[in-house]
């Protein structure tokens, strides 16, 4: 029997490397395609195994067209992420992000893929007020990195209405877990404070360290992908990947701080200071509103995962306790 061939774009980041890992593992054959302007080859190495076949590729050429072709599923995770990065790039932020989806959608329309599994984001709901929010509730983003992916699932929809081409689309919460990358400008929360830690430095907060958001480990992530890629009743469907709890960023440091066996407090800052390695954002007759940013820096953040539990029958295993523990153990062995 021929093995099922899976393309995963972003394939050398931190979630598509898992997924391409523990998919080939289950006996698929797994393609891993990448521009390597996030990517990280370290990420093809797994527990000392390498997996699947790389490809150095960027999803917005015309040749990506030739990579899609004999493939099954496509799990579409390219794109750019960090929130700084793409305000500074506009138009990279779109051509990467929303022109990259366009062209992955019309060459699995043309080569007739059966299913596409692209990673949207909890961002599209930074500017509700309702929690926990719900994959039908309206939606209105104003930063780029959220404009963007609402951009993309718009497209989704399109392919989904006019072609019938069969879309799930999977909006992240907070995902964390061993490989994610802690060494970059700009990590998330988790990394950071895995990186600090590992210089022996005293990491800093910004606000009050109150502030609470819906975490997801990466392998709960990774259970809801292969769901979504197997279930038919999954077609067409908008997903909440996250826990329906919340975590403030004070717990994550506290449990971060306990497995490297630290007993120190957070420095604190004003949340206006949290971009300051992008101050030419805050230059000029149009500058970022400080105000937006703190909003961003202290919004709060929670799921409702009922849909995913009632139609996938998924939710998470992994306690934030065990999902540190495990982290902190990658980067120390790192």
């Amino acid at each position: 029997m021929t093995k099922e061939r899976i393309l995963i774009t972003g394939g050398a980041g931190f979630i598509g490397s898992q997924l391409g890992y523990y998919l080939s593992q289950r006996g698929y054959d797994i393609i891993l395609v990448d521009n390597m302007s996030y990517g990280n080859l370290d990420n093809l190495n797994i527990n000392g195994k390498t997996f699947g076949t790389f490809i150095e590729e960027d999803i917005r050429n015309k040749s990506f067209i030739n990579l899609t072709e004999n493939i099954d599923y496509i799990f579409h995770f390219a794109g750019i992420a960090p929130l700084p990065d793409c305000q500074e790039n506009p138009y990279t932020t779109i051509d990467n992000n929303v022109a990259g989806t366009a062209n992955v959608l019309e060459c699995a329309r043309i080569n007739g893929i059966k299913k596409i599994i692209f990673s949207s984001t909890s961002a599209i709901y930074e500017n509700h007020i309702n929690f926990p929010t719900s994959e039908s509730d309206k939606v209105t983003p104003d930063l780029l990195y959220a404009t963007s992916k609402q951009q993309c699932e718009l497209l989704c929809n399109s392919f989904q209405n006019v072609y019938g081409l069969p879309i799930v689309t999977l909006r992240f919460f907070n995902v964390y877990g061993p490989h994610q990358d802690f060494l970059r400008k700009h990590p998330p929360l988790t990394g950071y404070l895995i990186k600090t830690f590992l210089e022996g430095k005293i990491p800093t907060l910004f606000g009050d360290g109150e502030q609470q958001r819906d975490y997801v480990y990466v392998d709960d992530v990774i259970r809801m992908c292969e769901l979504a890629m197997i279930k038919p009743e999954a077609n067409g469907e908008i997903f909440n990947v996250c826990s329906g709890k919340t975590y403030s960023v004070n717990e994550i440091f506290t449990n971060v701080a306990k497995h490297f066996n630290i007993n120190v407090q957070p420095n604190y800052e004003i949340p206006s200071k949290f971009w300051d390695t992008y101050s030419h954002l805050f230059k000029g007759i149009y500058k970022m509103n400080k105000n937006r940013l703190k909003k961003e820096v202290l919004k709060y953040c929670l799921g409702d995962p009922i849909k995913s539990k009632k139609i996938l029958n998924w939710e998470t295993q992994v306690s934030l306790e065990d999902g540190m523990e495990r982290c902190v153990k990658f980067a120390k062995e790192l």
